[in-house]
């Protein structure tokens, strides 16, 4: 066969095996350093859904915010010890699992854009330290969300896509599958698959036919797999809904909201169900302000507002990943215009495919709010982006073997510095938490609802690890509440335990009625039996 080489494709398969094996020997030597941190409020709420399923108390697991996919891949494996301790171990192996599979997307995603074996094997390279990074430093849903999105892609950006009926039937199911994930592939699955099926359409005329039925098919089965979900999460909820994530996000961001943020973060709310760690477990039923962009001049300047803010934050995290990304983009961009002006933008469809990608993702984002751990989509693009300009670069005849293995080497090393820094900077993370936690646990056996004073994320984790319920801190409106509110609040709430951080003379008044369990053993923290009054 022309062209075919089998003894750099091997070659190629052995190095892409090793880069697994690597990704594999590394995640096991930092699973030491990274078993203890829960990472976030939105993976407690994960976690503790999933041990509510593996219980099989499905009416309080069905959760519309947080999509179901990562806590049901939880659930086999913490079937038989649903403990919060084994959950949160069982956790950073379903995310190794995750990130194993991502890397093999983004070996086989590279090859759609045509990459020397010497590119590909450079990208592969990073992308094991990057897919690390965010396997232990970052909310791994995200990273399923991504792996999901990356086969998907895989199967839309192929030049063959029209030949088989079946390829928009399987584009369907990981867009169900991504949707089940994270609702936010819900718009975005529809955008780019209708999309790309056009840009095929337009691209093969002789194939609009079986374009047209995978499109159809690929419709279809997504439909069908959200409709499910939604009917589900509807039943529950008593009205007609996909998912309340986009809902409670858009409030949140409103002009009523926006200085205060989410209720979690004023006074004491009850957690969502009986069996739930926190209010935070579903934010559907946080109470906000409904708003419009349209239902006033100032409404529609803090939206503008919102996106331009959005807009700087995401150049700042594209930034982040590599100081080469913003060039690479608007060097993508240019190459695109390019291209279209000699109408043979087709004939580079990976790069142009590639960049209508990011527009859409960022785009739909940047509507309401981002964060870094939003973009690995984008940011693994970018990667393969860059590479498909350097390919381009590397055909210029003035770049020599020397400038190749020049640009080669400050292009992977762009790209891993970023992930280095960040695994070396939170190593360690969570440990004292939770070596408190379980050393209050062992000692004083607190169990039942807890509140604070402050420090909702230690104080929400602990109570995690304790199988407890947590109803927040006292501060409202970022201040302190007065003794007859803080003492009304413990009785109403049904609190048990108050942690109380930092210096314990404030509230002392209501403080001196409970008794104090660790009589002042634990540096920075005391904990009153709100159950317990001292006579």
């Amino acid at each position: 066969m022309a062209g075919f080489n089998l003894k750099t494709v091997t070659k190629f398969n052995i190095i892409f095996c090793l880069c697994l094996v690597l990704y594999l020997i590394l995640s096991i030597y930092l699973l030491k350093y990274y078993h203890y941190d829960p990472i976030s409020r939105d993976l407690i709420s994960v976690m503790s859904i999933a041990k509510i399923y593996a219980a099989g108390d499905l009416g309080n697991a069905v959760n519309g915010y947080w999509g179901p996919m990562f806590s049901w891949l939880l659930v086999p494996i913490i079937y038989f010890n649903p403990t919060p301790q084994f959950t949160l171990f069982a956790t950073k192996i379903l995310a190794i699992m995750v990130g194993f599979f991502t890397i093999l997307g983004i070996g086989l995603l590279s090859n759609r854009f045509k990459l020397t074996k010497s590119i590909q094997m450079s990208i592969l390279f990073a992308s094991v330290f990057i897919v690390l990074f965010y396997v232990f430093g970052l909310n791994p849903v995200d990273l399923l969300l991504t792996c999901f999105l990356i086969y998907y892609l895989y199967i839309i950006y192929s030049s063959k896509y029209p030949l088989t009926w079946y390829n928009g039937m399987v584009c369907g199911i990981l867009g169900g599958l991504a949707f089940l994930t994270k609702s936010f592939a819900l718009p975005f699955f529809l955008i780019t698959f209708i999309l790309f099926n056009l840009l095929h359409y337009f691209k093969d005329a002789e194939l609009r036919k079986r374009i047209f039925k995978n499109l159809f098919l690929g419709l279809a089965v997504f439909f069908i797999i959200s409709g499910l979900w939604g009917g589900v999460i509807s039943e529950k909820y008593g009205y007609l809904t996909l998912g309340t994530s986009g809902e409670y996000n858009f409030k949140e961001i409103g002009p009523i909201q926006k200085d205060v943020g989410s209720p979690i973060w004023h006074g004491f709310i009850k957690p969502s169900n009986k069996e739930a760690t926190s209010a935070w477990e579903d934010p559907t039923y946080l109470k906000l302000s409904s708003w419009s962009p349209l239902q006033s001049q100032n409404s529609f300047k803090h939206e503008i507002d919102m996106i331009s803010g959005n807009i700087i934050k995401t150049l700042m995290f594209l930034n982040e990943l590599s100081y080469f990304s913003l060039l690479i983009i608007l060097f993508s961009l240019l190459f695109i215009i390019w291209q279209l002006k000699n109408h043979s933008v087709l004939k580079h469809h990976q790069i142009f495919f590639a960049f209508l990608t990011i527009t859409v993702f960022i785009g739909l984002y940047v509507l309401i709010f981002v964060e870094f751990r939003y973009f690995y989509l984008v940011y693994f693009l970018i990667t393969l982006m860059g590479g498909y300009l350097l390919q381009l670069l590397f055909k210029k005849t003035y770049c020599t073997r020397e400038i190749k293995s020049i640009l080669l080497v400050v292009f992977v090393a762009s790209l891993i510095v970023m992930p280095l820094t960040g695994l070396l900077e939170n190593k360690d993370g969570g440990e004292n938490i939770y070596d408190l936690a379980s050393t209050i646990n062992d000692e004083y056996h607190i169990q039942g609802n807890i509140a604070s004073n402050d420090g909702y994320m230690a104080s929400l984790y602990m109570a995690y690890l304790w199988n407890s319920h947590y109803y927040g801190t006292s501060l409202r409106n970022w201040n302190n509440i007065s003794d007859s509110e803080l003492e009304k609040d413990l009785q109403d709430y049904n609190i048990d335990y108050y942690l109380y951080w930092g210096d314990s003379n404030y509230n002392s008044d209501v403080l001196v009625k409970y008794k104090e369990i660790t009589q002042g053993k634990i540096e920075d923290l005391k904990i009153y039996s709100i159950k317990e009054k001292i006579q």
